[in-house]
């Protein structure tokens, strides 16, 4: 066997694998013999089918099998020897082009392949970034003390419907043209129903100021906004049966529940935070304004980030192999990727790599290592993130690793752990060696500032 590599430029070469038929025809025969051992072909006894039958019936498939596998060690033998950091995977040359394979003749294949660009990390104590820190005032407080109210708050009975967030339950009978229930139609009971949820003005108006135990008619259509899986569900119809219904449906309200907003007191303080954590209302707009400024401070971490990132990222001007990495997105993965698209579609992987390379350099300087518990400390973060909020009632320790135990166990979940956790030190390395600065900024300055960040991602 003899390999040679073309370099074309330093993101582009070609790799040309020389296979003789050394490299191949001895396993080549070896599982052919193989083969003939276990053969169970009807008139011969185990081992002892003529050879030429053996052949016929599975020569081509083993002799593609041994030229491949012969080319495909060369070809990495040499990769891994070489230490060549490659970008996406070798495709075969479009010159290599074997009509059909004979045992015994010689083969040479061609790969082209991109290569990983080569830069030299450039960060220091002159890349300046600014972190916001976000004042919170009283109104947004008390807005959020507010809002816990109606999360704690409690349902109660009620015997008129008056309020948007009143829920009234209905049985539900489908009628007839003559307004009798109709034989075999549907029925359904103790449907519950927002009034908030009712878009149709005549329906709203006809469940507003109802009372516990009225009864009258209503369109099924209208009562439930014309959403066929909404009415599918609360009406147990398959969902193609749905367009079948009569419009008339009876109705007898047989239930008004009101979600009253909880007091400002122990009970509420005890919802919010465990039993006994918070005693006052002093204590828990303290608690509160702490855990609105932790969420402000999440968000502009997350910001500074990517800020860092992005900005290391065009400093550094990374070029890739865009050509050969397109060519080799459209050989690989043809569901997603094609002629009328590519170009498009390109942007965000070309955009993936480059800051995965400036990671891997960022990394090998800061010397960052990925330990197990980096990996959970990650799974840990992403799962607070999950159940979003200030505040996560109910959401302890144990309880988080609980739901993360059976997730770290499958491969696309950790994956994704500890491609987090790659992010987490690295961005963790990068501000010890960047400047950062704090800017207090109000909320509304600060959201403006996401919102234009956001728009310029999207659209970058």
């Amino acid at each position: 066997m003899n390999v040679t590599f073309d370099k074309k430029d330093a993101l582009n070469g070609t790799i040309s694998v020389q296979i003789e038929s050394t490299d191949y025809m001895p396993s080549y025969d070896k599982k052919l013999k193989d083969y003939r051992k276990k053969a169970n072909i009807p008139g011969f006894r185990p081992g002892t089918a003529p050879m030429g039958m053996i052949e016929k019936q599975v020569g081509n498939s083993i002799l593609l099998d041994e030229i491949n596998t012969a080319a495909s060690k060369g070809l990495y033998d040499y990769i891994n020897g070489e230490k060549i950091s490659l970008l996406g995977e070798p495709v075969l040359n479009q010159e290599t082009l074997i009509d059909k394979l004979e045992k015994g003749l010689n083969y040479t294949f061609k790969f082209d392949i991109g290569m990983a660009p080569e830069f030299d990390l450039n960060i220091g104590k002159g890349d300046v970034f600014t972190k916001y820190a976000v004042s919170v005032d009283e109104a947004e407080v008390n807005e959020e003390i507010e809002r816990m109210r109606k999360r704690f708050g409690k349902l109660e009975e009620v015997s008129i419907a008056e309020q948007e967030n009143d829920m009234v339950y209905l049985n539900l009978v489908e009628l007839a043209d003559d307004k009798t229930a109709l034989e075999g139609g549907v029925k359904a009971d103790n449907v519950p129903m927002l009034l908030s949820a009712v878009k149709n003005a005549e329906a709203k108006a006809l469940l507003t100021s109802i009372s516990k135990g009225a009864t009258s008619t209503i369109n099924i259509f209208t009562l439930f906004n014309n959403d066929e899986q909404e009415m599918s569900h609360a009406l147990g119809v398959a969902k193609v049966g749905i367009a079948d219904l009569n419009q008339n449906f009876s109705f007898e309200v047989v239930d008004i529940k009101r979600n009253v907003e909880g007091d400002i007191n122990q009970d509420l303080f005890d919802a919010a935070y465990g039993p006994g954590n918070i005693t006052s209302l002093e204590a828990l707009k303290e608690k509160v304004a702490e855990d609105i400024k932790g969420f402000y401070t999440a968000q502009a971490d997350h910001l500074l980030e990517h800020n860092m990132m992005d900005t290391l990222v065009a400093k550094h001007n990374v070029t890739l192999p865009d050509e050969f990495l397109k060519r080799w997105l459209m050989d690989r993965y043809a569901d997603k990727f094609n002629a009328e698209n590519l170009d498009e579609a390109y942007k965000p992987e070309a955009n993936y790599l480059k800051n995965h390379l400036v990671e891997e350099k960022i990394m090998k300087a800061a010397d960052i290592k990925i330990e197990e518990a980096d990996i959970r400390a990650a799974a840990v973060e992403y799962t607070k993130q999950m159940f979003g909020g200030y505040a996560m009632t109910g959401l302890n320790e144990d309880l988080i690793n609980q739901l993360i135990e059976p997730s770290l166990k499958k491969e696309d979940y950790r994956s994704r752990m500890i491609n987090s956790a790659v992010k987490i030190k690295v961005n963790a390395a990068v501000k010890d060696m960047i400047t950062v600065e704090e800017k207090l900024v109000s909320k509304d300055e600060f959201m403006k500032i996401v919102e234009e960040h956001n728009a310029a991602h999207h659209n970058h």
